[in-house]
């Protein structure tokens, strides 16, 4: 019986020590979509703010136009105007947005999927 435990004993400090050894695995947590309810001024708002703390010289600003997704870029600034983002380009030429078709506002390191 002592025999029966100490080889019971030891196995599992074995197994123990073993997976010690072992590198720890690195666990990615899964992407994860976010649906926020809020108004379109709300939206507006949001994004004029998320601009204004970019580096302008790589901002890129996708949109829903006309059935496709078209970006713009070459911007100086933006700013909410009711559900409207209104930019503002190097040129000093400008273009409203509804907020609602913003698909994405990034560094220009990513493009919206699809």
């Amino acid at each position: 019986m002592k025999i029966i435990r100490s080889l019971v004993i030891g196995l599992s400090v074995a197994g123990t020590l073993m997976a010690a050894d072992s590198e720890p695995a690195t666990i990615l947590p899964a992407p994860t979509n976010v649906v926020v309810q809020a108004t379109v001024s709300e939206l507006a708002s949001g994004y004029a703010a998320a601009v204004s703390q970019m580096s302008l010289k790589s901002l890129v600003i996708f949109f829903q136009g006309d059935g496709k997704v078209v970006s713009v870029r070459g911007i100086r600034s933006a700013k909410a105007l009711g559900g409207v983002l209104l930019v503002t380009f190097s040129s000093g030429d400008m273009l409203a947005i509804n907020a609602e078709r913003i698909v994405l506002i990034t560094d220009g390191t990513r493009s919206p999927q699809g």
